[in-house]
């Protein structure tokens, strides 16, 4: 008796793509098989402070060509940031920059969607991540400075990958901008005592008043969240750091 055929997240099509090799690409590479008629799109620059001119050209040409190569049937799916509806940032170059890809994804003719991630955890060597720069800094005893208004919203990049896989295949996602992010922020002085327990170790830090926060909306992937059993709570914090940095030096 022959069993089922694999469930399949699209109909029958051109092979998944999957552009990048940083912590969201490898996040959709294991599903890659069963992404028919898609092309994941998250390659960019690495470091939100670049002050490179040549790497943002470098980066705008990359996506010129990967849409040029893509049948108009295929949809695009392109990771942004949730960075640009942050009063702090949408002025920098980063922000800007990726504002303009945005727009050029939106005028493709073609399905295209928008997904704007926060800051996601999980196995990556960058050194840029404010994750992995507040790591670094408590395992080696380092002074840093600690914006005690500052937030920032932490999700599992393995959540990421569920919930937009989930609207492909649940919901038919073929346009448009969606926010994929934590419901709740955290102060950076949660991410620091979280990163405290787990190291064993107290962070040395200049305390100062500065910083701020602001609102994502994610109203879009509430009913993902819960079709995925995704649970946002107190815990999420520090069960998702001490998932990717405990063995970590």
């Amino acid at each position: 008796m022959q069993g089922r055929p694999e469930r399949r997240d699209r109909a029958d099509g051109a092979p998944g793509v999957i552009v990048g090799t940083g912590l969201i690409a490898r996040a959709f590479l294991r599903r890659k098989a069963r992404l028919d008629n898609v092309c994941v799109y998250a390659a960019g620059v690495s470091n939100s402070t670049c002050s490179d001119e040549r790497e943002y050209v470098r980066d705008r040409l990359r996506l010129q060509k990967s849409m040029a190569t893509l049948d108009g049937s295929v949809l695009l799916v392109y990771f942004s940031t949730c960075s640009v509806e942050d009063p702090w940032s949408k002025a920098g170059r980063y922000v800007v920059h990726k504002r303009d890809l945005e727009h050029m994804v939106e005028d493709r003719n073609g399905p295209s969607v928008v997904i704007r991630a926060s800051q996601v955890a999980g196995f990556t060597p960058n050194p840029h991540t404010i994750l992995n720069y507040l790591y670094a800094r408590i395992s080696r005893s380092e002074r840093f400075d600690l914006w005690q208004r500052a937030s920032r919203n932490i999700v599992d990049v393995e959540d990421v990958e569920r919930i937009v896989a989930d609207l492909i295949r649940n919901e038919s996602l073929r346009s448009g901008t969606v926010n994929v992010a934590n419901p709740h922020n955290s102060s950076i002085a949660q991410i620091v005592a979280a990163f405290e327990k787990i190291k064993n170790r107290r962070a040395i830090y200049n305390l100062l008043d500065k910083g701020g926060e602001y609102g994502i909306d994610t109203t879009r992937i509430e009913p993902s969240i819960l079709r995925n059993g995704i649970v946002f709570d107190e815990n999420y914090l520090s069960n998702t750091l001490a998932k990717y940095y405990p063995t970590r030096e």
